[in-house]
């Protein structure tokens, strides 16, 4: 029979998990705090570990630090009720087998224990090529959730960030591909590392192939200036390819090539350039679909989806709202040096109630006009306005289909009016410029009223 060892300094929790453990046909050790677990370890010989993350004197992570150095065969699940993004990575990176929230779930923890005994029987049966090394923190993020795709997308990239493979994360738009990707890189090795960002929708394949490759004009014999590609920028750290379905046949190619042999020629140049950058690739797009019809090159996509995140629509994680909300107001309130802290009762329960087409990303835009509107440090109900994807008025009975200029044009003079024509304010909600702005005014003749 297996062994199970607990550490809680909450005895009522401790007792509880101990029964819980015992009826599922374990043997059960207890112990009250950090240092007697580090003992019993020794002494008892467990066969996997179960430990609170906060805890007086030693706490969790401490004791997983401890034993991933000293048994590092010996499977750590982490328990907390302070759990966040950063948390749940740092305690994957540092080694835990899993990390479970409180208040836990029985069935989710008797499962986790009897794949972390799995895993480790596996593990004695193999021949150890990698030892132990201590994982970097990481920098804080503003991405958020608690439900179980969330949660299960976190713990990959703590794995993933530890690593340089290529990564494929697939979503909606508006789902946070860019954020996740970000979060990979500034996780782990690569943090130090450059993180370059190329949007693959280019109307002119030569000026992506320049963006990607570089250009030189090292023998003065074609035209132009020399340039470093993407690829050559990033250097030992990441370049993330923004929807990389759009790229063309023949960059397509050229892209396969460089990732199967290292390295390419920069056009103009007979010496190679190294590929040393890991690749992340987000699409919002089936790419499967695009391969089978011969729209995508099936051994690119191969190369590059070593490892594959698909982040489901906010539509799917509603639950995820209000910690996204209270994230996205610490980042609204730095970028319009506003102070709205609070939030008044009601306005999560309206906001889950959103169908949320923009996913997160038309989130943050509610949530930017809410506090742009507010007069103190509430966000109230009356400033949340929602629909700023699809006015209602632009869709009638008949489903009256529209060009899109329309839509703009009535989505401007909403925001416009409910700044009382602020432009400054509405240049920051609608994410372009002043010129811009006063162009778009002035073409669809936009007045005040």
């Amino acid at each position: 029979m297996k062994t199970i060892l607990i550490i809680d300094d909450d005895d009522f929790i401790r007792k509880m998990l101990a029964s819980v453990i015992q009826k599922a046909g374990f043997d059960v050790i207890e112990a009250p705090d950090g240092e007697t677990g580090l003992k019993y370890v020794e002494l008892k010989n467990p066969d996997l570990v179960v430990t609170d993350f906060k805890m007086p004197g030693i706490s969790g992570l401490d004791v997983l630090t401890e034993l991933v150095r000293s048994h590092p065969e010996l499977p750590v699940i982490m328990l907390t009720a302070y759990g966040d993004v950063s948390l749940t990575i740092k305690a994957i990176q540092s080694g835990a087998y899993d990390y479970i929230e409180k208040p836990i779930k029985n069935r989710e923890l008797i499962e986790a224990i009897h794949n972390g005994i799995q895993a480790s029987i596996q593990s004695k049966s193999l021949t150890r090529i990698i030892s132990p090394e201590a994982r970097k923190a990481i920098e804080d993020s503003l991405l958020a959730g608690k439900t179980p795709a969330m949660r299960e997308i976190f713990k990959n990239i703590g794995r993933i960030s530890l690593t340089s493979v290529n990564v494929v994360i697939t979503g909606e738009a508006g789902t946070g591909k860019e954020q996740i990707g970000r979060l990979i890189h500034f996780s782990g090795i690569t943090r130090e590392q450059p993180f370059i960002a190329l949007n693959c929708h280019a109307s002119n394949e030569d000026l992506l192939q320049q963006e990607l490759f570089g250009f030189s004009n090292i023998n003065n014999n074609v035209s132009g200036k020399d340039r470093l590609g993407k690829i050559e920028l990033a250097g030992d750290g990441t370049l993330y390819l923004d929807e990389f379905q759009e790229l063309s046949p023949t960059i397509q190619s050229e892209l396969l090539r460089t990732i199967q042999n290292g390295e390419y020629y920069k056009p103009g140049d007979p010496q190679p350039v190294k590929l040393k950058c890991r690749i992340i690739a987000a699409t919002r797009k089936n790419i499967e679909e695009l391969v089978n019809e011969g729209k995508f090159l099936s051994d690119l996509y191969l190369r590059l989806r070593i490892f594959t995140i698909q982040i489901p629509p906010l539509r799917e994680r509603i639950d995820d709202i209000p910690e996204l909300v209270q994230n996205l107001l610490t980042k609204l309130n730095r970028k319009l040096n506003r102070k709205v802290v609070k939030v008044e009762d009601g306005v999560n329960d309206i906001l889950k109630k959103h169908s949320w087409p923009g996913n997160i990303r038309e989130l943050e835009n509610v949530l930017m006009q809410a506090v742009i509107l507010s007069q103190g440090d509430v966000l109230e109900k009356k400033n949340i306005i929602l629909n700023l994807v699809s006015p209602p008025s632009l869709i009638d009975n008949t489903t009256r289909l529209v060009p899109l200029s329309e839509i703009e044009k009535e989505h401007i003079k909403r925001v416009l009016d409910a700044l009382k024509w602020n432009k400054m304010e509405a240049s920051s909600v609608l994410e372009i410029t002043r010129p811009t702005l006063n162009a778009k005014i002035e073409k669809y003749g936009l007045a005040p009223g």
